[in-house]
């Protein structure tokens, strides 16, 4: 008997070296005078200060901080880039199925096709008491019960993005992903929310490197203005990330106007907002949605009067707890069910910025005052101001209506079911929708449903530019229980990524859908609101040494579009 060859090693092929990177504004010399009177300062952590009298000084900074504990990471200088071993870069085995399906092997992704990863600031950064951040409604809300909670851990250092950035970015650029996709921290900026407030001038200069450096790699940016990492001045008790107050929204325009400022020239596709929707699933409080829609117009509408720029805008729609379908298609009262909890889910900001309408009267009907409400001049203002549709999707949910019907449950606010007033089930014939997650809010492989999303979005919110998918992932059940190097070789998460990626083929090619770009969320394990044990990232990293490990999932990915781009 003799023993047969081994194939030769496979690398993975980096991104092309860069170009000149496209423009899409002028620069910060030309347009620094659209941003008057604002001062840029530096803070540090001081045991005793004693600057008083100064409104925004270290003293009134260290008070931001009080009753909030913090751990100091283990170093505080931007590190360099490591060079790559050739080692890390070999291709796993290839998985133990075709990567071509017979249908979609001729299919290409579009050249403007924005393929690769996502993060967050406050996912990722640490170094949360560094170089003048300030505190956000995050540690407010989760540093109480992270003892309490499995997998807990706090986000003082997490994966330590904000110093180790250059390596983080070579990294994915030696694997061959397009782009980086981050959000800025409004309380690095602007550590105390309010216009008039000094900006944060090692903030700035952070962003301002951290851009740069992913178009040295020849990757494409693109840029969320806000996260969830309200700054906590701007707390209230009634919505998840203060979108509710007073002051919101020309905090967050003056906000917005620095940035943009400094980074428009770099910087093609813009996000407002991740996930505002959130606010009705977790608060009840869909009337934060006018706030929402009034400071997102108001940003773009100063970007194309101001700016003039080229640059494309639109805010992250979520599905809570998953995008709804029918139970049964051909049962009107399911697709009824269906319709009304997308509608509650999305709707309250999706009509008027897609469509010019008021918000859904299934909404306004069964909420009444709680509902946000825009006049005629309002919805022709905000209309338009979403160049794509952006959504992020984790898994979907199937809907019926109550034995008593959707109108009956509608008019009793007691009935438990009140307001979404739908049944949710997770499957359907005796089987869920799919492989699940390791997330208890129901992440799940669903890419037998993944182009009717698409398709329904896409008929329902029209944009002129198409649609994004502006996060997507699979955290590997019990992956915290796995050793690194078996989480490395797991092939659930490839499984997930193909045959999403696949579906989004036939969406594009056989739907005519213009999806523009898909982005997995997250390009490494990170902090996910409270707790490490849901393992969405494409590599894995060790919490003490912070070193970062390649998952199969993030070659797999990479390779699915190498094999459909032209």
């Amino acid at each position: 008997f003799s023993f047969p060859t081994y194939p030769a090693l496979s690398y993975a092929s980096p991104i092309p070296q860069a170009g000149p990177a496209p423009t899409y504004a002028p620069s910060f010399e030309d347009l620094a005078h659209l941003v008057k009177n604002q001062t840029t300062t530096k803070w540090a952590t001081i045991a005793s200060p004693t600057d008083s009298a100064d409104k925004f000084g270290n003293l009134a900074w260290s008070s931001l901080w009080v009753n909030i504990s913090v751990t100091a990471p283990p170093f505080t200088t931007t590190a360099s880039p490591t060079s790559m071993q050739k080692s890390e870069v070999v291709k796993p085995t290839p998985l133990p199925f075709p990567v071509d399906d017979p249908e979609t092997s001729a299919y290409t992704f579009p050249s403007y096709f924005l393929y690769g990863f996502t993060s967050a600031a406050v996912q990722i950064e640490g170094a949360v008491k560094n170089e003048g951040r300030g505190p956000t409604y995050v540690e407010l809300i989760t540093i109480p019960s992270v003892n309490t909670t499995k997998g807990g851990g706090r986000p003082d250092i997490t994966t330590l993005n904000y110093y180790l950035y250059k390596q983080d970015i070579a990294r994915l650029a030696a694997v061959g992903v397009k782009t980086y996709a981050f959000s800025i921290s409004w309380s690095r900026i602007l550590p105390f929310a309010v216009p008039g407030s000094p900006v944060n001038q090692e903030a700035i200069d952070h962003y301002d490197d951290l851009i740069n450096t992913v178009l040295e790699y020849g990757m494409t940016p693109v840029v969320t203005l806000q996260h969830l990492d309200t700054p906590l001045p701007l707390a209230t008790r009634t919505s998840f990330q203060g979108w509710d107050h007073p002051d919101f929204v020309e905090s967050f325009l003056n906000y917005a106007q620095i940035v943009l400022v400094h980074y428009s020239d770099r910087v093609g596709t813009w996000v407002t907002f991740n996930e505002p929707t959130v606010d009705a699933a977790q608060f009840n409080n869909w009337a934060s949605g006018y706030n929402i829609v009034m400071a997102h117009a108001k940003v773009v509408h100063w970007y194309r009067d101001f700016i003039k720029g080229s640059g494309k805008w639109s805010l992250k729609l979520a599905f809570s707890p998953g995008f709804a379908l029918p139970l049964d298609p051909t049962n009107s009262s399911d697709v009824a069910a269906a319709i009304r909890r997308t509608e509650f889910d999305v709707g309250h900001i999706a009509n008027p910025l897609f469509l010019g309408m008021p918000i859904p009267v299934s909404v306004s009907s069964t909420i009444g005052e709680k509902a946000p409400t825009f006049t005629t001049e309002e919805l022709a203002y905000v209309n338009g101001t979403c160049d794509y549709l952006a959504f992020d999707l984790y898994t979907t949910t199937y809907h019926t209506s109550p034995p008593e019907g959707i109108d009956a449950c509608a008019v009793n606010p007691l009935n438990p079911l009140f307001p979404y007033c739908t049944i949710l089930l997770r499957g359907r014939d005796g089987w869920e929708v799919g492989t699940r997650s390791n997330t208890m809010i129901g992440g799940s492989i669903f890419y037998q449903h993944m182009r009717t999303v698409l398709q329904y979005l896409n008929t329902v919110y029209p944009a002129k530019d198409g649609i994004m998918i502006t996060e997507i992932g699979f955290p590997i059940f019990d992956a915290y229980d796995m050793t690194i190097e078996q989480e490395r070789v797991e092939i659930t998460q490839s499984v997930f990524y193909q045959s999403m990626l696949n579906e989004v083929l036939k969406s594009i090619h056989e739907d005519q859908v213009n999806v523009t770009g898909f982005l997995g969320w997250s390009y490494v394990n990170n902090w996910e609101w409270g707790q490490f044990d849901d393992h969405y990232g494409v590599q894995a990293f060790n919490q003490t040494t912070l070193e970062r490990f390649y998952k199969r999932s993030i070659f797999d990915f990479v390779d699915f579009i190498d094999a459909h781009s032209i």
